[in-house]
């Protein structure tokens, strides 16, 4: 390579995209997937020989990205959001088994959009009070379902310890039948 185009490579400006967070160079061909140097220079940033010399990491590169903001409620959301509640809301709450969670299951969007549209047509959140007492079934029965899964677990465990304890003093009770075998063969002789 002749100093002339090694100038002009060396003042030429990398053009680099990044693709699904790695960062490649059209030009040179640098890239930080397979830590292939960049070439080229940025004339922002660096020089051509600083610019081989720092390799560009994976995380520096991720971590720049941002989260997206949740989409905004357009006119036809609002509208099939509103007739879903209307049809799942009465004027105690919600039919059972509805909820604000299971219709934003049901419809595909963002839980804050159902909450959000049900405060302004119907106010604050009533749980429905059939729902309500069923959750409190269910926690009871949870409840009890643990307590008998740990009993069960403890009469397990005592189980074994007991068939144990009988398997060895059924060894021992034949042990104690083979020296009574033994005493009695040799009174007799």
């Amino acid at each position: 390579m002749t100093i002339e185009t090694q100038n002009t490579r060396d003042t030429s400006r990398c053009r680099i995209t990044s693709v699904c967070g790695f960062s490649f160079c059209s030009r040179c061909g640098g890239n930080d997937y397979d830590d292939r140097p960049f070439a080229c220079v940025d004339l922002t940033t660096m020089k051509g020989s600083e610019a081989m010399a720092t390799p560009k990491t994976k995380t520096a590169t991720t971590a720049a990205k941002k989260a997206e903001p949740p989409p905004q409620m357009q006119r036809e959301d609002r509208r099939i959001v509103a007739d879903k509640i209307a049809d799942v809301y009465d004027d105690t709450g919600y039919i059972a088994p509805w909820t604000d969670e299971l219709v934003a299951q049901d419809l595909g969007v963002p839980r804050a959009w159902i909450a959000e549209m049900r405060d302004f047509m119907f106010g604050p959140a009533n749980e429905n009070p059939e729902l309500a007492a069923n959750r409190r079934l269910f926690s009871e029965w949870s409840a009890a379902y643990e307590n008998l899964r740990s009993d069960l677990a403890a009469h397990a465990e005592m189980s074994k310890q007991l068939r144990n304890t009988a398997l060895d003093l059924q060894r021992r009770a034949e042990e104690i039948g083979v020296q009574q075998n033994r005493i009695v063969r040799e009174c007799k002789l």
